[in-house]
């Protein structure tokens, strides 16, 4: 079975970017555990934290590489100066299969929200996808400090849709995914619901 470590960012007194009350680290929390429950019956999950405590950057990349995952994907939500500044982009350390997860992340997320300004996939020597040993991306998923952003990701059904497109481009990675394209609004609906547990 593949193997993926899902990388919440931030936690505990580092709360990360904050728009309109929302913490980066309480939202990303929920969508990767939301990814590790959509993920977990057809790939084996490592979590860097499951709750809302500090990790260290060092700690994560150790978590992931002695758990020896295929891939690594840290969640995150954005922020800027210029607050008009919105969308989701998707970082990689540049190596030839972390761009490959990073495109198929990237994708899965332009399909499902497709009003959504589309930033690319970006090179950057962040800790985390420097000191991993496997490929290794960074998902940002909207710029909390954006208002019309942070109160668009304040709804559940959004998280959930955000945790089922990342869960989506994984698979598809891994050549196992339906790809959302291929799901109607209906059954893509039924995901959602399931996983808010209406």
């Amino acid at each position: 079975m593949p193997s993926v470590c899902i990388d919440c960012g931030h936690g505990g007194e580092d709360s990360g970017a904050v728009g309109l009350g929302i913490f980066e680290s309480h939202a990303v929390l929920e969508i990767g555990l939301t990814v590790r429950d959509i993920l977990r019956s057809q790939v084996d999950v490592v979590m860097t934290r499951e709750d809302d405590t500090f990790i260290s950057l060092p700690e994560r990349a150790r978590i992931a590489n002695l758990a020896d995952v295929d891939i690594f994907v840290s969640l995150h939500l954005n922020s800027a100066t210029n607050k008009d500044a919105s969308g989701f982009e998707v970082f990689t350390s540049g190596s030839d299969e972390s761009v490959k997860l990073a495109g198929h992340v990237l994708n899965a997320h332009a399909q499902s929200f497709q009003h959504q300004r589309n930033r690319g996939v970006k090179r950057e020597r962040f800790s985390v996808l420097v000191n991993t040993a496997m490929p290794a991306v960074l998902w940002e998923g909207c710029f909390l400090s954006n208002d019309a952003e942070a109160e668009w990701v304040a709804n559940d059904s959004v998280r959930v849709e955000m945790a089922q497109a990342i869960a989506d481009g994984v698979l598809s990675y891994f050549g196992m995914a339906q790809t959302i394209q291929e799901l109607t609004m209906e059954e893509r609906l039924v995901r959602i619901e399931k996983h808010l547990g209406i």
